[in-house]
């Protein structure tokens, strides 16, 4: 059947002659740009035959044209109920649907106009491209292939199944071979797209979810000077530097996307957390972008003068709510899973508000040992801030600060007598409705209160403990006897690692002549990365054979890297957290700088708790002496690796009884000072 018996529809063979030649007439009208002229041929034709399915079609395209969606619908609606078989009336009455907002009733004629005629290219990706927009990604996808199976180059239908493959990415264990099919969509081509720039766009998005930064970062750098009004563009294109260790670039990015989309909080949060990264940032500098936040962003949210009805009671059971998107597999999640566990009933009734939208075996552990649950991810921050009140909360703990899925706009609405900010951030939130920062006396020394808006609360011995996860291998033999040379190593993420720490790590490689450096890192994946920091190791004077680089590793298999490694360099000013104390457990000494804010302090601390002072280093000469001289000595090497398990299990770090015990303290003074006021 050709195109012009698709329009007429299949009619009765005495119904077909006296219009046939009207409907060619009228379509050739129609094709060129002379909607009315066709519109008048098909009122003609139906003023003697009203069933015309195909006068019906045409003239509801005609309709559609001009802008009338409700009598399009009406028009090619009475095709499809003269002719229901016909797939392009299908298609046609879906795509008015669709344009009418009736996408629930478009997509049942889309399906059709496929089944139909499942050769006609427009109906599998109309149908994908409306399956997309519903989040229907699975099916979505499965269309749009088969718009490619008819129509093999056609740039829209990459455009469509490149887009739909990068949505899929979000919620697909393989979001990999998704983003890898993206790529291959569109690398080639996607200049040849109807919508180069968003074809630009997406393609760098499926390169960065490839671990190809650099180039995505190329591709987001020509976009973003082409169109610097699009705020999107800035805000991936800070993701990417972020994640290429460019942290003053990023930061750069990240403010302007705020100027373009001052709705969009999360680009100030997101300079918050890339501050810590970068040097030379004074205490002043920090506070003075976290009041910018408040001011911007919560202090509309403050409320006024109020009274809460929790009892008074000095000494009651007090509820504790815990806020977090991290109460899964998580660093913060895996230290606090044991303190909840660990929490007396008979002191504290916990809440946990749980803000991510899956959960893991770890989220499964943490449900269990909380006395309330509640999963927080899909409401708003006002319908939040109602439930904390409506459990009648004492204590509000955030978890998260200014990190990813933060809900500190809940906190600014102050749904709580009192509210502190613990774990999982470093530096002041910058609320004035947080009331305390829980720390540690090495992580905050005194003279750092200067820079919180929140009172530091300094529990006697660190700030968090560490649970080794069941997966941590058994400390083996020092490598250096096997290898023949002493291998310094740094598993942080690459955005530690800036010009000051290169120039250290280089004076400590000549130090050591028969030394090599390993790292470890997700960047390091990016091959043009990993080129580009080579190159800049080089010219720091870290000879390129001298270096190993590895690529990130899932969290179970992580820790085996310190199989191999001596001695572990710790970043500075933004230094290790977790890597810190994986190192210490499998045995490796890890050699600090300790900076002016908490950032910086996380392994000095970890080393005070280890009774291991000898390693944190007074200023970058004493950094590089420690190094060289725990290099010289492979006794003492193998003697603190034989014996760094066992004192880890007699420290502080692991006591969590007794760190419990001192974090419900500090609870109840905090809510006898509230009481008092």
């Amino acid at each position: 059947m050709g195109l012009l018996d698709r329009i007429r529809g299949r009619r009765a063979p005495e119904r077909e002659a006296p219009s046939r030649e009207g409907i060619a007439l009228a379509f050739t009208h129609f094709e060129h740009g002379r909607a009315d002229a066709a519109g008048a041929i098909c009122e003609a034709i139906l003023a003697d035959a009203p069933d015309d399915a195909a006068a019906l079609h045409l003239l509801g395209l005609v309709a559609g044209q001009n802008g009338d969606a409700a009598r399009a619908i009406d028009l090619i609606g009475q095709a499809v109920r003269l002719d229901p078989a016909e797939g392009l009336y299908q298609l046609n009455l879906a795509n008015a649907l669709r344009v009418a907002g009736r996408t629930e009733d478009a997509l049942p004629h889309y399906v059709r106009a496929a089944m139909l005629s499942p050769e006609r290219y427009a109906a599998w990706l109309n149908l994908g491209q409306l399956r997309a927009e519903r989040g229907e990604a699975k099916e979505a996808i499965a269309a749009l292939r088969r718009a490619l199976q008819v129509a093999p180059g056609n740039g829209a239908a990459r455009l469509a199944l490149a887009s739909a493959l990068l949505d899929a990415v979000k919620s697909s264990p393989d979001g990999a071979t998704a983003s890898a099919e993206a790529v291959s969509l569109l690398e080639a081509a996607w200049e040849e797209t109807p919508e180069p720039s968003r074809a630009g766009f997406l393609l760098s998005k499926a390169l960065a979810n490839g671990s190809r930064w650099t180039e995505a970062v190329a591709h987001l750098e020509a976009l973003t000077a082409a169109h610097p009004e699009i705020a999107e563009l800035h805000n991936t294109l800070a993701n990417c530097y972020s994640r290429l260790g460019r942290a003053v670039e990023a930061i750069r990015e990240y403010r302007a996307t705020f100027r373009l989309a001052p709705g969009f909080h999360h680009a100030l949060t997101s300079v918050l957390g890339t501050l810590n990264a970068v040097p030379d940032v004074s205490r002043e500098d920090v506070l003075a972008a976290h009041r910018e936040w408040a001011e911007s962003v919560a202090a509309p949210l403050y409320p006024g003068p109020r009274r809460f009805a929790n009892s008074r009671d000095r000494e009651r059971r007090l509820r504790v709510g815990y806020v977090s998107p991290d109460l899964r597999r998580h660093p913060v999640g895996t230290m606090f899973a044991p303190i909840l566990e660990r929490h007396d009933p008979a002191r504290i009734e916990t809440f946990c508000y749980y803000n991510y939208p899956r959960a893991d075996l770890m989220t499964e552990r943490m449900r269990r040992a909380a006395h309330h649950w509640r999963d927080i991810a899909a409401l708003d921050d006002d319908a939040v801030a109602r439930l904390v009140e409506q459990d009648g909360i004492d204590i509000l703990v955030d978890l998260v600060g200014h990190t990813q899925h933060t809900r500190l706009p809940v906190f600014a609405r102050k749904p709580a007598p009192v509210q502190v900010s613990w774990l999982g951030y470093f530096n002041t939130t910058g609320l004035a409705t947080m009331d305390y920062f829980v720390t540690d006396p090495t992580s905050s020394p005194a003279g750092q209160d200067a820079g919180f808006v929140e009172k530091l609360v300094r529990l006697p011995a660190t700030r968090f403990c560490f649970e080794p996860p069941e997966y941590m291998p058994e400390v083996n033999a020092l490598p250096a006897a096997r290898h023949g040379c002493v291998t310094f190593a740094c598993l942080n993420n690459i955005a530690k690692l800036n010009t000051g720490v290169l120039d250290l790590w280089a004076r400590i490689l000549k130090a050591v002549p028969d030394s090599r450096l390993l790292l470890q890192a997700s960047a390091l994946g990016d091959p043009l990365f990993q080129r580009h920091f080579r190159a800049a190791a080089e010219r720091h004077g870290i000879p390129s054979e001298r270096i190993e680089f590895r690529r990130f590793v899932p969290v179970e298999q992580a820790a085996l890297t310190y199989h191999e490694v001596d001695v572990a360099l710790d970043p500075f000013p933004f230094c290790g957290g977790m890597t810190s104390l994986d190192a210490l457990w499998m045995g490796v000494p890890v050699v600090t700088l300790p900076q002016a804010m908490i950032a910086g302090r996380q392994t000095a601390s970890m080393l005070v708790n280890l009774a291991m002072p000898e390693l944190i280093a007074r200023d970058e000469a004493d950094y590089v002496a420690i190094a060289v001289d725990l290099a010289r000595d492979r006794n003492r090497l193998a003697a603190i690796r034989s014996g760094l398990r066992e004192r880890f299990r007699n420290s502080p770090l692991v006591a969590y009884e007794r760190f419990t015990r001192d974090l419900e303290d500090a609870y109840r003074a905090m809510w006898h000072a509230w009481v008092e006021t």
